[in-house]
């Protein structure tokens, strides 16, 4: 489970949102996002079952929080790390107290 202050060093307030770092582990057997927290990094870590090519896991991801904040896939972007484990991703018109309060509640299994 992650503690909400953990979350919180994940996530940057943005003019049009919020950035959350990630580090992703692509090719894992469940999808759990997020999955923990790496406090070296201070980053969410995440878990996806797509393998990271032609941008399959990338989409998973933003697939993946679209779903978890209950918004259109369109307003959540990897707008750093596209070939790297470590992302950002921008969640537009989302604020930082609303993405601590969805992130911070432990894993997120989604089948």
């Amino acid at each position: 489970m992650n503690a909400p202050d953990d979350v919180q060093e994940a996530i940057d307030p943005h003019p049009r949102g919020v950035l959350i770092r990630f580090e992703v582990a692509p090719g894992s057997a469940r999808l759990l996002v997020p999955s923990g927290y790496n406090p070296w990094r201070k980053a969410l870590e995440a878990k996806l079952t797509e393998r990271p090519e032609k941008g399959r896991a990338n989409h998973q991801l933003e697939s993946t929080i679209a779903d978890l904040f209950e918004i259109p896939r369109d307003r959540v972007q990897v707008v750093a790390g596209q070939k790297s484990s470590r992302k950002t991703v921008i969640i537009l018109g989302v604020g930082a107290e609303e993405a601590k309060r969805r992130l911070g509640g432990g894993e997120t299994s989604v089948p």
